[in-house]
């Protein structure tokens, strides 16, 4: 499940940076993704799409989140 998030959340960013017409159906996609996520989905993750944080919710899921070393 984390395999499809990402992949959308990369094509996401990348439809964002180009101006794509993609950019709607791309958030409804992770918005079924996160729908769907099992109930033991790191609750970091789930914060994260919740409060559309699609930028840090891929910085989690390529382990470059600040939660886990917070930079104070």
């Amino acid at each position: 499940m984390t395999d499809s998030i990402h992949q959308t959340l990369t094509d996401l960013m990348a439809a964002i940076a180009a101006g794509d017409d993609r950019v709607r159906e791309l958030i409804s996609r992770v918005d079924e993704l996160q729908h769907a996520l099992p109930a033991d989905s790191p609750p970091m993750l789930r914060h994260y799409l919740e409060k559309r944080s699609y930028a840090k919710a891929l910085d989690f899921l390529e382990g470059r989140d600040e939660a886990a070393a917070p930079n104070c």
